[in-house]
């Protein structure tokens, strides 16, 4: 049989977190269950713009958008530049999502979102022509007895025609690109139908300017202080320092990062007015010699990334992730900068200190998820984010591999974001290649470290480097080979979890335990009341449910294993997210634990203003 275990809902804040778990497990029992809480719509608007200043029409598209009534921004997609399409003779565009709460109507909505194009300067014409601010409806996804989400002008007495879904989501790249971002389960599967890959990611480096993140970028050290570890002294005369940043251009560098503050393991911190009399002349003259090369400012201070960026930086690269100062957020929100978000624990003085961890890759992703969201709150949306593992930052040896060994897994967790990587002429180097060979001679040590990092991610990353010479010819290699589609066919022999699985077959297949028994099966009966839980009369049926891959296992280890991907359940028309078994928790004689995540955030519209929807059910399987 099944039974609740617990069900927790992410909140805002630990008292809240207690407060709605005990509430839901107390109504879900009740049919007025939905009813006690007020009624918003997931939504999701497409931005576009092809009229320069680009980027700052989307930045203030968004900003009215979440000063609607009764209506909350979520969430952001990344930011990805397009071709135009039906009218191709046009500048590219800039396109984005963005995910809202609302109460609108949909009229209402469509309404308000015109009003928006107009105060941010969009002007008529053509038909699919330039436009400096375009806003579409693309699905609202609201609560009702039937679960319909289609809705095609509900409002007859209307004069703005509307279609939900939008008509031509499954043509647009550009839309479902970014959709992908937000609503993965929906979009994914219409793009591998388009099978198209044209649509580019970029970072808004302000104006117009944009950095595109179709391949590796090089990040070029300019440190600018006496007691860095490797180059320090070198550059602190500003005619020097501007010599080095034209070289690493001509190099390959792709931004220069400048930094006026040692941060090495036991650097002491240096007062304010020191790195800023370090950096400010710097970047003034880096700018005035090379206008376009984007510049990033290495600093854990907010008044000094202030000061960095009215001198011409584009980028701020805090250490500290935001917990050195705590003004750093809100002052990188304001100044509307990309924000690099790295890893790390204490200060340069203690951070070696602090490398106990209970699961080294699961605690890394979650305290940088922890900042973005505190990015987020700060108004630096998803597309200004870059993040950074903090290699050599409060890790130890093993950890600083493993991470690296991990950056897919990482990236993956994170929502496949740009990360930076920053392994030039690190410790962790010299404890492989040997005491006698100093921080320069391990450049050979850095590429086989960076290298490794990004073969297997999704979007261009950013390597920080002293040498900027050999990370771009490995770059460039590497990115090359990751750019050729293999014309080889599939292996023969399917894989190890999917030998013996046929998904036309009828029958559920079983996950079996290590004593030789049958398992729970998944089929209605067991998830219907996992629904039913939510629910009273959510079901299989109701909700429009179907199986769709189930996997066998032969073993317990394969069952281990299988349980993080299997067990999917999707719904019929896709726009319902999945019901995945994540992994067995654990076993004893006579019961197996699986742990069921339930994603619930359009599943009946079911919406509320001050936590994520995301249920997470232990479901305990009692053997017979």
């Amino acid at each position: 049989m099944m039974i609740q275990r617990a069900t927790k809902v992410t909140t805002s804040g630990t008292a809240s977190v207690r407060r709605v778990r005990s509430f839901l497990i107390r109504r879900t029992s009740r049919n007025n269950f939905r009813h006690n809480f007020r009624r918003y719509a997931h939504t999701f608007i497409a931005l576009g713009s092809n009229i320069e200043p680009r980027f700052d029409a989307l930045q203030s598209g968004c900003e009215l958008i979440s000063k609607l009534p009764n209506t909350t921004l979520l969430d952001t997609s990344y930011l990805y530049e397009t071709k135009p399409m039906y009218v191709t003779d046009q500048n590219s565009f800039l396109n984005a999502v963005v995910k809202i709460d609302t109460t609108l109507k949909p009229h209402d909505l469509l309404s308000s979102l015109k009003d928006i194009e107009k105060n941010v300067g969009r002007t008529p014409s053509i038909r699919n022509g330039p436009r400096q601010l375009d806003l579409d409806i693309l699905l609202y996804l609201s609560g009702s007895s039937s679960l319909k989400l289609n809705e095609t002008n509900p409002d007859p007495s209307s004069p703005l025609p509307l279609e939900i879904p939008h008509p031509r989501i499954e043509e647009r790249e550009f839309v479902l690109r970014p959709l992908a971002d937000l609503f993965p389960s929906y979009a994914l599967p219409l793009l591998k139908e388009l099978n198209s890959d044209e649509a580019v990611r970029v970072i808004p480096l302000g104006g117009n300017r944009t950095l595109k993140m179709d391949r590796t970028r090089v990040m070029g050290i300019l440190n600018v202080t006496p007691d860095s570890f490797s180059d320090g002294g070198e550059y602190d005369d500003v005619e020097l320092a501007v010599e080095q940043a034209k070289k690493m251009v001509d190099l390959g560098a792709d931004i220069i990062d400048v930094g006026g503050e040692s941060t090495r393991p036991g650097a002491p911190s240096v007062p304010l007015s020191t790195e800023i009399n370090r950096i400010e002349s710097v970047i003034k003259s880096v700018r005035l010699a090379l206008p376009t090369t984007p510049i990033s400012i290495d600093t854990r201070n907010s008044e000094t990334a202030k000061i960095a960026v009215n001198a011409g930086a584009d980028i701020v690269n805090d250490v500290s992730g935001g917990s050195y100062d705590p003004k750093m957020m809100s002052v990188v929100g304001s100044m509307k900068v990309p924000y690099c978000i790295m890893h790390s624990r204490g200060t340069p003085e203690t951070m070696q200190s602090l490398t106990t961890y209970d699961n080294l890759i699961e605690d890394v992703v979650e305290e940088l998820k922890v900042k973005g969201e505190e990015a987020k709150r700060n108004g630096i949306y998803r597309w200004s984010l870059i993040y950074d593992v903090g290699i050599g930052f409060a890790k130890g040896f093993e950890q600083n591999l493993e991470v690296i060994k991990e950056g897919k897994r990482i990236g993956e967790k994170l929502g496949n974001p740009t990360l930076l990587w920053g392994a030039s002429r690190k410790g962790f180097l010299r404890t492989i290649l040997g005491d006698d060979v100093p921080p320069k001679d391990r450049d050979y040590g850095t590429v086989a470290a960076h290298q490794y990092a990004i073969q297997n991610a999704e979007v261009g990353q950013i390597l920080r480097v002293h040498n900027v010479e050999g990370t771009k010819h490995a770059s460039m290699v590497m990115d090359a080979i990751k750019r050729v589609k293999s014309s080889s066919p599939p292996p023969s022999t399917p894989p190890k979890e999917s030998r013996g699985t046929d998904p036309s077959a009828k029958k559920p297949t079983k996950i079996c335990d290590p004593y030789g028994q049958n398992g729970l099966p998944l089929s209605p009966q067991t998830v219907s009341p996992l629904l039913n839980t939510l629910h009273p009369s959510w079901s299989l049926s109701t909700c429009g449910l179907k199986l769709t891959r189930i996997f066998e296992c032969e073993d317990w280890n394969a069952a281990v294993e299988l349980s993080k991907t299997m067990g999917n359940v999707a719904f019929n028309n896709n726009h319902f997210p999945k019901i995945t078994i994540k992994r067995v928790l654990g076993r004893s004689k006579w019961k197996d634990v699986v742990e069921v995540e339930m994603f619930t955030e359009v599943l009946g519209g079911l919406s509320y203003r001050d936590f994520e929807i995301a249920t997470y059910i232990d479901v305990e399987v009692e053997r017979k």
